[in-house]
């Protein structure tokens, strides 16, 4: 018997290791949370189509709209945590709508992938406003009530933040659209408007509209002399960023898989070109980076919006 077994030792070393599966092996859903043909979801389709080559096998992009942009996190977070469904995310689902709205998810319900894009937002006046530059606008609205034009968060947390810091009297005025927005500063309907690139850029060059300050963390590439609120003096800025989560649970290997896939896609030439049709820029943050983000953005906006009493009553 012993010698049998010495015999068959070798034969037993030599046995191939079981292969690991691939993974993965199946299509990736992709949660969207605005309608097609949008900024997000136009930059979210881009971004994939890259992705999809790294991982080898699809991602398909799913229009989840509602609940102002809350119904595809609710999916995500309630979406079995196997990798195979993850969603597109930002400010203004994770970090602004929780503060005004019931949502079925909080900061904790997901795994958080890379952060990809950011959000470009500007203030303007008509072209032919007495105010010529940003300094001029503010000193005007620490003297009297001055009516400003957007969509609502973020758009207009930063003129609600120059209230709270400089004492300032900016009085929002919502509208349904970016384009009515711009259009009402225009015709002269408000005083200011506080937009993305894609519904203010034309009304610029087209000599209607003046734009005296990037809301930003940067300067617009499209108007390299136009200052930042903060290179102008003033602490305020409208972080926006666009990236992924998942459900929370995913195992770790597969978190690490899909987000080095969307982290290279987002570095793609291809992608930096339609971002910057949305008026959009590449911001390539770690998964952590952007869970910081997301959280530090919960902070800041929740105390925005209670001071500027757009929060729901808990």
């Amino acid at each position: 018997m012993k010698r049998r077994g010495l015999i068959l030792a070798p034969s037993l070393l030599a046995a191939p290791a079981l292969a690991q599966p691939r993974w993965p092996d199946r299509e990736i859903q992709v949660l969207v949370p605005f309608g097609a043909g949008g900024s997000t979801d136009v930059s979210v389709r881009a971004i994939c189509a890259e992705a999809e080559k790294i991982l080898n096998v699809p991602m398909q992009i799913v229009n989840r709209t509602g609940g102002q942009g809350t119904a595809a996190p609710q999916q995500v977070a309630q979406s079995r945590p196997d990798g195979h469904t993850i969603g597109s995310a930002a400010m203004s689902g994770l970090a602004i709508a929780p503060h005004m709205l019931e949502v079925g998810y909080n900061l904790d319900s997901f795994s958080y992938l890379p952060g990809t894009a950011r959000f470009l937002y500007g203030i303007g006046v008509r072209a032919d406003s007495p105010y010529g530059t940003i300094q001029d606008l503010i000193n005007a609205a620490k003297a009297r009530r001055i009516t400003f034009s957007a969509t609502g968060p973020p758009n207009n947390l930063g003129l609600f933040e120059l209230n709270r810091k400089v004492g300032t009297r900016f009085g929002f005025v919502p509208f349904q659209s970016g384009a009515e927005a711009v259009t009402a500063a225009i015709g002269g309907h408000v005083e200011a408007t506080s937009q993305t690139p894609p519904e203010m850029i034309p009304a610029i060059q087209s000599g209607r509209l003046r734009m005296l300050a990037s809301a930003s963390p940067a300067r617009w590439k499209e108007f390299p002399d136009v200052p930042t609120l903060r290179e102008s003096g003033f602490d305020v800025v409208i972080e926006s960023l666009l990236g992924f989560v998942a459900p929370k649970g995913v195992p770790p290997e597969r978190l690490a898989t899909i987000g080095e896939a969307i982290r290279r896609a987002a570095a793609a030439p291809v992608v930096e070109e339609a971002l910057g049709r949305f008026g959009m820029v590449p911001a390539i943050l770690s998964a952590q980076d952007f869970e910081a983000a997301i959280r530090t953005g919960f902070t800041r906006y929740g105390e925005q919006l209670r001071e500027a009493g757009l929060a729901r009553r808990t």
